[in-house]
């Protein structure tokens, strides 16, 4: 079961793709537009996976149909989020249940 922030970045990941996949590079952009790189995140930061690790977590964001780094920014952000509310919990107990059963389940 999927939360509403799960339904939200697939959705914008589909978005994303489908808006740069019909895109017209020869396009002029409209005036006074302002191209950036990335958002307003600045910081950057790399993170090391075993090799087993890593195909995991890239079968984890495929089957979310979302890029690696979406996915990890999601999960640390969800994990370093306030857990005083029930829907907060809720959705920890059930990412870690999800988590466990793959884990469970792996050959």
């Amino acid at each position: 079961m999927m939360g509403k922030i799960d339904e939200v970045l697939k959705q914008e990941a589909l978005n994303a793709e489908a808006a740069e996949s019909s895109a017209d590079l020869d396009t002029p952009l409209p005036a006074g537009t302002k191209v950036t790189r990335g958002s307003s995140r600045s910081r950057n930061l790399q993170v090391r996976f075993r090799d087993d690790e890593y195909e995991d977590l890239l079968a984890y964001a495929n089957e979310q149909g979302l890029p690696v780094s979406t996915v990890v920014r999601a999960l640390v952000l969800k994990s370093i989020s306030p857990a005083d509310d029930l829907k907060s919990a809720l959705d920890r107990l059930e990412t870690d249940l999800a988590a466990l059963r793959r884990k469970a389940l792996s050959p």
